[in-house]
């Protein structure tokens, strides 16, 4: 017979394992398709993009390495925010508003500070970032049902 305490840790492990798989799942999601709209919307060009000398090898690209921070970035917010945000007892829809508001803020907040781009970039990027990882955030944590306790 296992005991009660194994049992948790082991559940444990599992949710943990599942929520790091779904923040990965929306971070694919919202960097392919941001970087689909950074590609061909001109308003939203990343023509700029602070590059390691050392990593120049890899790719010379910004937009390469915008997506590459910022699907870093999403995932060290995302495991963080979705670990208290799956304790709370809201509902479906404002944990995943919280979820997407903290994550672009966070986003955009490294954006402005960077001082690249003009203001009427930053308006646009926002936007857009919201309304891409809000619809990808919905569809991942509606279908994994990691909410649902």
């Amino acid at each position: 017979m296992k005991k009660k305490g194994v049992e948790r840790s082991h559940i444990k492990k599992l949710s943990f394992k599942k929520n790091i798989s779904v923040v990965v799942l929306i971070t694919i999601l919202f960097t392919l398709i941001d970087t689909i709209i950074h590609y061909f919307w001109e308003a939203l060009e990343i023509y700029y993009y602070p590059i390691p000398k050392s990593l120049e090898f890899i790719s010379s690209s910004p937009l390469f390495w915008y997506a590459i921070g910022k699907f870093i970035a999403t995932i060290i917010f995302g495991g963080i925010l979705l670990y208290f945000l799956v304790k709370l007892k809201w509902n479906f829809y404002l944990k995943t508003f919280v979820f997407s508001v903290i994550i672009v803020t966070l986003l955009e907040v490294r954006y402005a500070l960077s001082g690249y781009y003009v203001i009427k970039w930053h308006i646009y990027n926002t936007i857009m970032h919201f309304i891409v990882l809000y619809l990808s955030s919905i569809a991942v944590f509606r279908s994994s049902k990691v909410f649902e306790k």
